[in-house]
């Protein structure tokens, strides 16, 4: 009688469903809303699909942290202690300097950090020049030079005596407009480089509006495009401000590449593949996460900057575009290709 109870039992529990284990929690943490760090987001859910381990990961509404680029750094930092705190948090994904410069300042030393779509990570005090290195428990993407090669490049393809270059007087501010950098090149180069430092912490369209204006007064003759809130055409509309600078010749260069390119800008240098990109942090994240076999073969997503030329915004200029660098742009934009130059991205 022992026998058979004890076989109905294991009969009985061999019919049952296993339970699936708790899915990991993947907090996302942004001091604010930016058309990049949403991109970069979808490619790392869109990678961890591709992995086969998208199942057992979730993106808890409730973790989703966006205090607003006017708020104060006390509340990025409250911000990231509740996440460091809390004992369900298995991932932060911190997307840009400001959020992961709060998550290091609250860092518990244990919960990983995904910090992705920083400006600068070396002016930031988040990478060591010298070694490269950064906090244990943080994963981050870096490329050493990158701003200088960009400032460089683009003065040598297209060269330029007066830079116009506007931010936030905050060293996220600098950071994101990769000041030391251009300030660097400059130096070396030889060429101006006008500054307007009175945007205001958000980054406004009013402000930036402002700057643009007080740059033309002071005779620019080129204008960078960096990663600014009221270049964001998610949030904002700067075409104003791109046709105030055509109607003065202005050479306007954008670090974003294509984005600000298609719309008018002249040349760009995208250095981001998003593809890969979402790649590399998606297999950490599942590698931090125990979620791939020991062993497994990480993607290393590599610096392949793309060149973005707009030949319609040259031609208005009444400029002729030297031929070494439009056989090395990756991506032209001009009126003979089916119109692709008023074409809009999607948002």
């Amino acid at each position: 009688m022992l026998c058979t109870a004890a076989r109905t039992a294991h009969a009985a529990s061999a019919t049952e469903p296993r339970s699936e284990p708790p899915k990991k929690a993947a907090a996302y943490f942004e001091a604010g809303p930016y058309w990049e760090f949403s991109l970069i987001r979808q490619q790392v859910i869109t990678a961890l699909k591709e992995r086969g381990v998208l199942q057992h990961v979730a993106f808890p509404e409730a973790l989703h942290i966006s205090p607003g680029w006017d708020a104060p750094e006390s509340a990025y930092r409250d911000a990231a202690r509740r996440l460091m705190n809390d004992p369900s948090v298995d991932v932060i994904l911190g997307m840009g300097t400001a959020a992961t410069k709060a998550l290091l300042a609250e860092n518990n030393g244990r919960t990983p950090i995904m910090s992705i779509d920083v400006a600068d990570p070396v002016s930031a005090g988040i990478v060591d020049a010298r070694t490269g290195k950064t906090a244990p428990n943080l994963t981050i993407h870096y490329v050493k030079d990158k701003w200088y090669k960009v400032f460089a490049l683009f003065h040598e393809a297209l060269p330029f005596k007066r830079l116009g270059i506007m931010y936030h007087d905050s060293p996220e501010g600098l950071s994101y407009s990769n000041v030391h950098e251009a300030r660097e090149v400059a130096r070396e180069r030889g060429f101006t480089l006008v500054e307007y430092p009175h945007l205001d912490k958000a980054e406004s369209i009013a402000t930036c509006t402002q700057g643009v204006d007080q740059l033309l007064r002071q005779g620019i003759d080129a204008f960078y495009i960096s990663a600014l809130n009221c270049f964001d055409w998610t949030q904002a509309n700067p075409q104003p401000m791109f046709d105030a600078l055509a109607s003065r010749g202005i050479r306007t260069f954008a670090r974003d590449g294509s984005v600000h390119v298609r719309r008018g800008a002249l040349m760009g240098l995208s250095t981001l593949d998003y593809v890969p990109l979402g790649r590399f942090y998606a297999d950490r994240m599942a590698r931090q996460l125990g979620l791939l076999p020991p062993g497994a073969e990480l993607e290393r997503e590599a610096y392949t900057p793309k060149i973005t030329l707009n030949l319609v915004t040259a031609n208005n200029l009444g400029m002729d575009i030297p031929l070494l660098l439009l056989i090395s742009s990756d991506e032209i934009f001009d009126a003979t290709l089916a119109g692709s130059h008023n074409a809009t991205m999607p948002r």
